[in-house]
């Protein structure tokens, strides 16, 4: 693992568990739903478009439908972050069209 990837890991989780905790509160703390909502549509256009398979798995704005939008994105770019890294890392090592040969 990368640590550009160790990097977005660390911070989309402390995201996507920020929501739920604020999720669970909101459940816990009110009798409606609405920051379980607010939560749930955050996480699902912050993880675009992979976390919008949550509305199809558990299509009820409960707290476990939250914490599903948030782990599908953390997924979607601790790859993407991976890919990338990958990529531009092997780019890197070849031999460069510039560099003296011998």
């Amino acid at each position: 693992m990368q640590p550009i990837t160790k990097k977005v890991a660390k911070y989309y989780g402390a995201w996507a568990l920020l929501w739920v905790c604020i999720s669970a509160l909101g459940n816990t703390l009110s009798a409606h739903g609405e920051y379980g909502l607010c939560a749930h549509l955050l996480l699902s256009f912050t993880g675009l478009p992979c976390a919008l398979l949550s509305w199809f798995i558990i299509p009820n704005v409960s707290t476990t439908d939250t914490f599903l939008a948030g782990a599908i994105g953390l997924f979607q770019w601790t790859l993407v972050a991976e890919l990338i890294s990958h990529f531009t890392g092997n780019r890197s090592s070849k031999c460069d069209a510039n560099s003296p040969r011998s």
